[in-house]
This record gives C-alpha cells, structure tokens and sequence, in this order.
C-alpha cells in the first residue's frame, strides 16, 4: 500500500471521527455506506479509470500497460502502479468527490451519515488498496482475484474489484 494515500485517506477520517458522537448509529447507514462504496468504486474504475483523457485514466493506463501475470508477478516491482488513487492529489480529490454527494444529502435530508460514510469509506479505501495489490503479487486473498485477472484481459470489462454485483448489473461482467 503506497504509504502516503494511506495517510491521506486517514487524514480525512479525522473530521469524521470528531463528528460521529452526534451522527447517526443506524446500521442500515454502514449498510448502505458500504452499497454506497462499492458503486463509487464501480463507477471510479469504469467512468473516470478507463475513459480517456482524464487523470485517473493516465495513471491506470500503465497499470493496465505494465500487468503481469501472477506467474510473472513475483517481486514489489509489479506493485508499483497498483494503488487506488495513483497519488495524494488523486486520493484527496477522490475523497472529496465521495464526500460531496454525502454532503450533499445530510445538509438536505438531516440523516447524519456523512460521518460515518466517510470513516466506512476509509475502511473500504484501505481494504480496496490492500486487496488489489495482493491480487497483483499473487498473495492469498479471500476473493475477487480471477474476477479482477479477467479485466486486465478485457479491459472493458468486471470493473468491480472488491465485488462483481454491479458487473452483473451493468452488464459488463466477463463471460466465463
């Protein structure tokens, strides 16, 4: 995991931590942060990841350039183009992009989740990174591996790293 994303992204926990006593404790707003994540993430890889001439799609380009196979992939030198974000500006903008709509519906609706939105989607930042980077050096992970070895194949298809449902949704699951 790059270090410095990490920080990044626990820095923006900080503001969220000082607020969660007066959010709400609702289970069903971890739940639905946690939905909430798996679209961002989705939407993040296919919309902004794989279209061309966007930031993000710059860094994931060599990614996609410099993928190995896991038989190949044997040293760190695979996991060098292998984080989330690509640097601290990416994370801070990609935390403040998730964050907005959240925002956005608390000021509106006075649901009191922004705080803990933001603290699962931290969590779900640091799995997502730890994930797909075990992926990369062929480490054991509990799932999602073969999914995600499918995309670099064809690369229009299973966005979805950490889960395959919105691929299934949207069509763009690979077929077996």
């Amino acid at each position: 995991m790059n270090l410095r994303n990490a920080i990044v992204a626990l820095l923006f926990a900080v503001p969220a931590l000082i607020a969660l006593p007066g959010s709400s404790h609702n289970p069903i707003v971890f739940g639905g942060a946690l939905i909430w994540c798996l679209w961002f993430e989705y939407w993040y890889h296919r919309a902004l990841q794989h279209r061309p001439g966007t930031i993000f799609q710059q860094k994931h380009h060599i990614h996609h350039a410099t993928y190995q196979t896991v038989e190949d992939c044997t040293s760190t030198s695979c996991a060098e183009h292998l984080d989330f974000g690509g640097n601290v500006v990416y994370v801070a903008i990609l935390f403040t992009a998730n964050g907005a709509p959240l925002l956005l519906i608390d000021l509106v609706f006075g649901v009191h989740w922004l705080a803990p939105s933001m603290i699962v989607f931290v969590s779900f930042f640091l799995f997502l990174e730890i994930l797909h980077r075990r992926i990369h050096l062929g480490q054991w992970v509990p799932w999602g591996a073969a999914h995600h070895h499918k995309h670099h194949v064809a690369p229009l298809t299973n966005f979805g790293v950490v889960s395959s449902w919105l691929d299934r949704l949207f069509g763009t699951k690979a077929q077996s």
